[in-house]
């Protein structure tokens, strides 16, 4: 109950406020976050967001079916670490974005760090639930394809925002983040029952 209330409530509306007065086309989460006052908001979001999907997304992984899947070459161990290895680096990157400034005036080096870090972080994140949510339609194909199909419109509208914006925008972010938590909070509770 509480992982649905902070998935489909609390994070979307944090996210929400914290974007909210901005141009949300030409500013993003890095501008907002160099503001002083948005400075302890930034890093209150970040901490939700990761602790939040780290929390589903690690017994998701544990419970994925990779060693029952056809495709043998791409299951068991391996495949599984993978997974995780993209999950700890979505979110290691998180972290890092959230604790390098966004001050491109006074800091450029740390201000390209910053942007590195948040758009891989969002990238390894879309990875990570790509080769799960495969890995748990492969297995169930009828059960599993709104996850699948989902998981991939919301890789192309993202895709799509990043072009009609021309850069990472907080409306791309935005989408990101809630879509994240929305799939991820569905998936979790098809697959866990929680």
């Amino acid at each position: 109950m509480v992982l649905s209330i902070v998935s489909y409530i609390v994070i979307p509306l944090y996210t929400l406020l914290f974007a909210r007065g901005t141009d949300w086309f030409s500013s993003n989460f890095s501008v907002i976050s160099s503001l002083k006052e948005k400075e302890n908001a930034f890093a209150l979001w970040g901490a939700l967001v990761s602790c939040t999907l780290y929390r589903m997304l690690f017994p998701l992984i544990q419970s994925a079916p990779f060693s029952k899947n056809s495709y043998a070459r791409l299951c068991r161990t391996p495949f599984r670490r993978f997974c995780y290895l993209l999950l700890n680096l979505a979110f290691l990157f998180l972290i890092a974005a959230v604790i390098v400034p966004y001050l491109p005036g006074q800091f450029p080096i740390q201000a390209g760090l910053h942007i590195f870090f948040a758009f891989f972080s969002a990238v390894f994140l879309f990875l990570c639930l790509i080769v799960l949510i495969y890995t748990f339609y492969t297995s169930r194909p009828a059960r599993y394809a709104p996850y699948f199909f989902s998981v991939w419109a919301s890789a192309a509208v993202s895709i799509l925002l990043l072009k009609i914006a021309g850069i990472v925008s907080t409306v791309l972010e935005v989408f990101v983040t809630i879509a994240a938590c929305v799939l991820v909070r569905k998936l979790y509770r098809e697959v866990c029952g929680q």
